[in-house]
């Protein structure tokens, strides 16, 4: 199989190649670079697996590059998103663009070319959290400047559903349906 990951060069990203690659499949890892490094995959890149794990730089809102890099793959692991409630809190606009809109180019490129896609969502729409492993039903902190409830529930709705065969659900306009209070029509 070949994987599409975004966010490639982070820290998940790169150890999920690392797992990838270890059980003989190949990678294509993709990231602008704002948070992941090259160093977590130079050891891909240019190692003994240099035949099987390709590295390209660009954003999940260049919608092109992101067709292309669909239409190569068998499997799309979507891990690419701004992090870090400073960034979040300094550039909401662009952190939504990035997150929300890159997600919904992501899921329509795939569901374009008729590939799986898995979405993962981040640990910091909980908050801080003290209590030990967290679990989808943890409680969010109060005290969080970007993971407040309604923030957790419209964005873990928003990021790890989609309904096949339904891809005018995503992205936007599913990002609306989840916002509201009621829960979100899948």
């Amino acid at each position: 199989m070949r994987y599409l990951i975004t966010g490639g060069a982070g820290f998940i990203g790169s150890h999920l190649a690392d797992a990838l690659v270890a059980r003989g499949d190949s990678v294509l890892l993709f990231d602008n670079l704002s948070t992941g490094r090259l160093d977590n995959i130079q050891h891909l890149i240019e190692g003994e697996h240099s035949g099987v794990v390709e590295f390209r730089s660009g954003t999940v809102l260049d919608y092109p590059l992101v067709e292309r890099l669909v239409r190569e793959v068998d499997v799309v692991v979507h891990l690419a998103a701004s992090v870090g409630v400073q960034l979040i809190v300094r550039r909401p606009l662009e952190a939504l663009l990035n997150n929300v809109r890159g997600t919904e180019i992501l899921l329509d490129a795939a569901s374009r070319h008729g590939r799986k896609v898995l979405v993962a969502s981040t640990s910091e729409i909980y908050g801080k959290n003290a209590a030990g492993p967290l679990h989808e039903d943890s409680r969010s902190s109060h005290m969080s400047t970007g993971a407040n409830r309604g923030f957790r529930r419209s964005w873990s709705g928003c990021s790890t559903a989609r309904a096949p065969g339904r891809p005018e659900r995503t992205g936007w306009s599913f990002l609306g349906s989840c916002a509201r209070p009621s829960p979100a029509r899948i």
